[in-house]
């Protein structure tokens, strides 16, 4: 059929319509309703068979392990600081974001660190200083017993230098402080719950978090890449495909991603995507690129043989049957 070979040949030697075809596709894109390419019906099974179907996959595992892998081989750090990546502009702007006030929730702060592992650090702190103070007080203060003229003074100082010195020798007392710090942990507790959840010491947790970040910012590329380097590729790709596997057979799961479909269509009403990004300057600004983009992969792929033959097949009507899904 002599005309294929001619509209092939238009489309690789005249590119106006390879242009055309792309701004038609674009067109069409922005006019459709915004939630026509949310369809929960459509998109449900899709989602679901895909989950499943990576999770039962033989090397899916394997598949991940070597990504993770590749990622981090690829990774290089380069000299200096985190804050020498980032663009000058935007240190600031960070800064700002993370100083501005905050005032979590009781409930919240409560459900952090009101935890065994919080309250064993507080309680193994608190326990040492404690022990640790004893005995420095023990060291320091002077027998003044046999001092004449001490007085009180000198009492005093005996009784602190006795008190020092059966934290440190008298395991009894030692049981006792250990006791104290029992009861005193859960006081800690609620006094860092009260504290973070007061309005009055937002600020505090404002400067708090912008010395982390200054902190973080100053650390050397190489410090987090020794981090990234600590990572077990096999381990975490165990996990991946562990939670993968979890979710997809979860019996639940078919539901819950057709509820989250269904909001996201209700929430976009009958907007088009052209109404949707309207005045946000998105279509102005990537409108060529995607253009672009469109006429170079279209350009290869109708002028390549798999679409001439498969343009030979439908003009003549003669499609085989292992080519039809």
């Amino acid at each position: 059929m002599p005309h294929v070979p001619a509209l092939l040949a238009r489309l690789r030697d005249e590119p106006r319509y390879l242009a055309a075809l792309a701004a038609l596709l674009v067109d069409e894109v922005l006019a459709a309703p915004a939630r026509r390419f949310v369809d929960p019906v459509r998109l449900t099974p899709l989602i679901v068979t895909g989950l499943q179907a990576a999770a039962a996959a033989p090397g899916h595992a394997s598949w991940l392990e070597q990504r993770l892998r590749d990622a981090l081989g690829r990774i290089r750090p380069r000299q200096g600081s985190v804050r020498a990546r980032l663009p000058g502009e935007l240190v600031p702007l960070l800064r700002s974001v993370v100083r501005r006030p905050y005032t979590p929730s009781r409930a919240l702060v409560r459900a952090v660190v009101d935890q065994a592992t919080v309250r064993d650090l507080s309680r193994t702190i608190l326990h040492t200083t404690l022990l640790d103070f004893a005995k420095k007080v023990g060291s320091i203060f002077p027998d003044t017993s046999k001092i004449p003229g001490a007085g009180v003074t000198s009492k005093l100082f005996g009784v602190a230098k006795g008190v020092a010195s059966a934290v440190g020798l008298d395991a009894s007392v030692e049981d006792r402080v250990r006791g104290f710090v029992d009861g005193a942990v859960g006081r800690v507790i609620d006094m860092i719950v009260d504290r973070v959840s007061d309005p009055r010491h937002a600020s505090e947790g404002a400067a708090f978090r912008g010395d982390v970040l200054a902190s973080l910012l100053d650390l050397p590329e190489s410090a987090l890449h020794a981090e990234l380097l600590k990572l077990d590729p096999a381990v975490v790709a165990r996990d991946l495909h562990a939670a993968l596997v979890a979710v997809a057979a979860w019996d639940r799961l078919p539901a819950e991603i057709e509820a989250v479909l269904n909001e996201v269509v209700a929430g976009l009403g009958d907007a088009t995507v052209g109404e949707l990004l309207a005045g946000s300057g998105e279509i102005e600004a990537w409108r060529g690129a995607v253009e672009a983009e469109l006429r170079y992969h279209l350009g290869h792929g109708l002028t390549g043989p798999r679409f001439a033959g498969w343009l030979e097949h439908l003009v003549a009507g003669t499609l085989p049957e292992e080519q039809v899904t």
